[in-house]
């Protein structure tokens, strides 16, 4: 996964939409927060925290498939084409998302994720949903991480939230044809925090949405995915 400063100007107007729905209204966060808090979305298995590293060394043992989704997560979750836990949360979201779908070229919204404080997403890979990714993460305080591992390598990389949104992209591997290289990942935040995810239906748009949305001229973007 890659991160670089985001200058799109007209995607930064649909994402400080966002911002100031979110985030400039203490009561919306107050109750996105204890929607957030009551969903029990924990793995019961270990009794050690998702996002740690013991944790994805435990994960690692169990077939691959049994981690294309997180097993453990503190936050709220919904989908452009699903409430999942909470239609106060779909409901505020949808109109937000929208824009973001058509600018971006997908209806593929794989997440859409709040955080409350000290918020999570436990590891796991996307392998069952494999493809080119686009994720915009909105940290006002910048005191939240998005980390990934290496299993062919056995490294970590940490990628640390900066104030305000944050573009990240990359390309999730297919669990079916490729187990050992599926992208391990997991996330954590001290303060409120939200990520919105696309899949990108082709290799070719996404190398276009790319390097329309920030200064990509320093990376080697041929060398990601097939």
């Amino acid at each position: 996964m890659f991160q670089v400063t985001l200058t799109n100007k007209s995607l930064l107007r649909n994402l400080s939409n966002i911002t100031k729905t979110i985030f400039e209204d203490k009561e919306v966060v107050d109750g996105l927060t204890m929607r957030a808090v009551s969903v029990p979305e924990r793995d019961k298995q270990y009794d050690m925290l998702e996002y740690s590293n013991e944790y994805l060394y435990k994960a690692l043992e169990h077939p691959v498939e049994d981690f294309g989704f997180p097993r453990g997560a503190l936050g709220l979750d919904t989908i452009l084409s699903n409430k999942k836990y909470s239609r106060y949360f779909h409901d505020m979201m949808v109109p937000l998302i929208i824009p973001l779908s058509e600018f971006i070229g997908s209806h593929e919204n794989a997440l859409c994720m709040f955080y409350p404080e000290n918020g999570y997403i436990g590891w796991h890979h996307n392998g069952n949903s494999p493809g080119y990714n686009f994720l915009m993460t909105c940290n006002p305080e910048g005191d939240g991480y998005f980390r990934s591992y290496n299993q062919q390598t056995d490294t970590f990389t940490t990628l640390n939230d900066i104030p305000g949104w944050n573009f990240r992209f990359g390309y999730y591997y297919s669990q079916r044809t490729d187990p050992e290289r599926v992208f391990w990942h997991s996330a954590y935040t001290k303060s409120p925090r939200i990520t919105i995810a696309f899949v990108v239906p082709s290799r070719e748009m996404w190398l276009n949405l790319v390097e329309e949305c920030g200064d990509v001229s320093h990376l080697d973007l041929d060398s990601i995915g097939p």
